[in-house]
């Protein structure tokens, strides 16, 4: 459908550190901060719910535990479509596939074939974890901050207020230990229902946790009596499930660096699963500590303070001011890639191939609840990268006749850039197929739709309600996912002819839009009975209901 549509957002970046601006009367920033490699960003309300990697599940809290968190997989950061690297796996694992008498099949067998998928991953030695204070120890070997009381936390607020933190290495048990606090009832994972129905006894393993848990409850419950209260019981003394009891023989720890995942059938989309937060490691030591009433009374907890081998550390998590993360002193070699797609080189963004990650020292969010202030706040230094709103949109950037982006000549000399790049979403309307006037599949249906497409100016639509940010689409798939093809292997032959001089889709005529309409039964947008056709549209502004 021409009203495909994909948005391009618009980011600008900052050239240059507004820090470095000695003498300044109006420098943004702390005096102490001056000089230093910190990124400046903003966090609206409400601040990020989760940054436990079993619950969280949002675009938000990602930005933060993706910093944090290390699952067996990534993406490469430059190349397009996405493509999957290892990030803490020696190598992308290869599925064996069986069949129901233990015979190995060849990759491309037909998946009816398959009644058993296993994934090895194989984890890099030596990679550690943040210092945190739920690895320090005594000299006797016994954990420090494992057993804590009232008197012990007074004057903790942080997780940065204790005096001692340690370290150890990532081992294959973090990410068994992790592949089964997915299954905690009292988790509430929201990809569990997905994974039951792959992963070889999940379902069952899950239910033998929540068996567990309510035994439990039922026995506290009868020793309290009347004076029970689930919420004030768990919250001052939390419930242990011992993850290890029952087994799962969907998840197999081989040796220290080796852990298998055993699938139900052939599911080659597990692969991008383990490039999710979900399947990060979590050291058992993070949650024993975590696990203390007198830690959730001050709401020190794993789901605001993680524990991970990321780049970066939480170190202040305030949601009513700021949240910072700083980079984490143990971090693993990490490297900028050598390669990219074909105008990377030229755009500046293999210049610094082979260095170091990361290249910042510390990210600092602050609370910005208007936008309108947060743009005016960046022109002010205060923050480093900033969308354009529509209402700036004009003053700050200009299109050529090609309708390609430019800044301005006021926010060029100022040194900032202005970076695009097409988002990996796909923005649509729909036709209602049961509907008596446009739905059907019949040939005159669908060249009534085909008519309709083609009237709708989706290119003008951009231009003037999108300030040009945008392209029109060809498919459902937008640029970055696998499958899409661009120029004319990917044109819309429905909606679009090629114009070869300009190497581009030129959308078919008005005239051969109305030709469709009459062939599909509404000459001149009358059908037989001379009766006007009327399209109904659903739209999703505040309070709903349909123009026509």
């Amino acid at each position: 459908m021409n009203s495909l549509r994909l948005k391009y957002f618009l980011l600008i970046v900052i050239s240059f550190c507004f820090s470095a601006c000695d003498g300044s009367l109006n420098n943004p920033y702390k005096l102490s901060e001056r000089g230093e490699n910190i990124f400046y960003s903003s966090f609206g309300t409400p601040p990020p719910k989760h940054l436990d990697p079993a619950i969280s599940y949002g675009a938000d809290e990602y930005s933060y535990i993706c910093k944090i968190y290390e699952p067996p997989l990534d993406y490469h950061y430059l190349k397009r479509p996405y493509q999957l690297v290892p990030l803490t796996a020696e190598k992308l694992p290869e599925p064996q596939y069986f069949d129901t008498f233990g015979k190995q099949l060849p990759q491309d067998v037909d998946p009816k074939e398959v009644v058993k998928a296993v994934y090895e991953i194989n984890i890099k030695p030596g990679i550690m974890y943040q210092n945190h204070p739920c690895f320090a120890k005594y000299n006797s070997g016994d954990f420090r901050y494992h057993d804590l009381t009232a008197e012990d936390v007074s004057g903790i607020y942080e997780v940065r207020n204790f005096e001692e933190a340690d370290t150890r290495e990532l081992v294959a048990a973090d990410y068994v230990y992790q592949i089964k606090r997915l299954a905690h009832p009292k988790l509430h994972c929201p990809i569990l229902s997905t994974l039951n129905k792959y992963i070889l006894g999940l379902e069952e393993y899950a239910d033998a946790l929540e068996k567990d848990l309510d035994l439990e409850r039922s026995s506290r419950k009868s020793e309290q009596g009347v004076m029970y209260n689930q919420d004030v019981d768990e919250r001052n003394n939390p419930i242990k499930l011992d993850l290890d009891k029952h087994p799962l023989a969907g998840v197999e720890l081989v040796d220290r660096y080796t852990y298998r995942i055993v699938l139900k059938k052939k599911y080659p989309q597990i692969l991008y699963w383990l490039a999710m937060p979900f399947f990060s490691p979590m050291p058992w030591e993070a949650i024993e500590f975590y696990a203390q009433g007198v830690l959730l009374d001050r709401n020190i907890s794993i789901d605001r303070f993680p524990v991970g081998t990321g780049p970066y550390r939480m170190d202040v998590y305030d949601p009513n001011m700021k949240i910072v993360l700083s980079k984490n002193e143990n971090y693993h070699p990490d490297f900028y890639p050598a390669e990219g797609e074909p105008d990377d080189a030229e755009a500046g963004l293999l210049d610094d191939a082979g260095q170091r990650l990361p290249f910042i020292d510390k990210v600092i969010y602050k609370l910005e609840k208007e936008g309108v202030s947060y743009w005016a706040k960046f022109l002010q230094g205060y923050y480093d990268t900033s969308g354009i709103s529509s209402d700036d949109f004009d003053k700050s950037v200009s299109l050529s006749s090609r309708g390609d982006p430019s800044l301005t000549d006021y926010l060029t000399k100022l040194k900032i850039r202005l970076m695009t790049a097409v988002k990996t979403s796909t923005f649509y309307y729909g036709f209602n197929m049961k509907d008596d006037e446009v739905g059907g599949y019949s040939e005159e249906k669908c060249k009534l739709r085909q008519a309709i497409n083609i009237a709708i100016d989706m290119e003008e639509y951009i231009q003037i309600f999108n300030a040009g940010r945008g392209k029109v689409a060809q498919s459902i798939l937008p640029p970055g996912i696998f499958g899409y093809e661009k120029g004319k292997a990917g044109l819309n032959a429905y909606l679009f002819d090629w114009d070869e001089g300009m190497k581009k889709p030129k959308r078919k005529s008005i005239e051969y839009a109305k030709k469709l309409l009459a062939e599909a039964g509404y000459p001149d947008g009358r059908n037989a009975d001379g009766e006007q056709l009327i399209i109904y549209f659903d739209n999703t502004w505040v309070g709903g209901g349909s123009t026509n």
